[in-house]
């Protein structure tokens, strides 16, 4: 065994590790979305404001969260770009693009969250604007923001969807691993673009895209960080 071999391995088996544990630094965003939705809850303007107003310091976590979802994107993509590259350099780079794509379009919805957050805070003390016109710039920033998430899950879904192609070809994980994944990430996508063109349904159409990849993740998660990937010689030369 040739040494660029063993060296190309040992570092394709650490970004393999580390790909591990950003699968995992991901569930942050999903974490947020439930602690702001929790916080919220379904009522009118008025009583989402002042459970906003009570629990602010919760509020603002829940967004960092999201925060923390995005960056570990950017690091969970690249170790990917680095672990897939000798597959095929063109394909895994279209993948990155994607996934950094989705990313920034999740910090401009962070963005809106503490944009939308000042407004209900705004709603708990004198303002210029009345609770009427307050109530219908948070729900115009809510829509904007549930959309800018499906771009960004789409934006994520193509990505993940050429990531585990190029797994498939590899053999570097089960193959029925890398087969759930490449399913769950298409159905991902006509999901959240439907989402975009029927909105009347888009919490339906959200869970049902979002459950089979979002199982696959941190399945193929655990399997990185405990197993790595299995290399074969002629791959890791190319």
């Amino acid at each position: 065994m040739s040494r660029p071999y063993q060296i190309t391995k040992l570092s394709q088996m650490a970004y393999a590790r580390f790909a591990g544990v950003m699968y995992f630094f991901t569930a942050f965003d999903l974490t947020g979305v439930v602690i702001i939705s929790r916080i919220t809850g379904t009522g009118t303007f008025l009583a989402s404001a002042h459970s906003i107003a009570a629990s602010e310091t919760l509020y603002r976590i829940g967004i960092l969260f999201g925060l923390i979802g995005d960056l570990s994107t950017i690091l969970l993509a690249i170790a990917l770009y680095a672990i897939l590259k000798p597959v095929d350099r063109i394909l895994a780079l279209m993948a990155l693009l994607f996934r950094l794509a989705e990313s920034a379009i999740g910090g401009v919805v962070v963005v809106l969250g503490f944009a939308d957050l000042q407004v209900y805070l705004d709603a708990n003390r004198a303002s210029a604007l009345s609770a009427n016109q307050l109530g219908v710039l948070a729900d115009l920033m809510s829509r904007t923001s549930a959309a800018g998430t499906d771009v960004s899950v789409i934006c994520f879904s193509i990505g993940s969807a050429i990531f585990f192609y190029l797994f498939l070809r590899s053999g570097y994980i089960p193959r029925a691993l890398a087969f759930w994944g490449l399913l769950g990430s298409l159905l991902c996508t006509i999901a959240f673009s439907g989402s975009l063109l029927a909105p009347q349904s888009s919490d339906l159409l959200r869970g049902i895209g979002a459950l089979p990849i979002g199982i696959a993740e941190p399945v193929v998660g655990l399997w990185l960080l405990i197993r790595g990937i299995r290399i074969a010689p002629q791959v890791a030369r190319l």
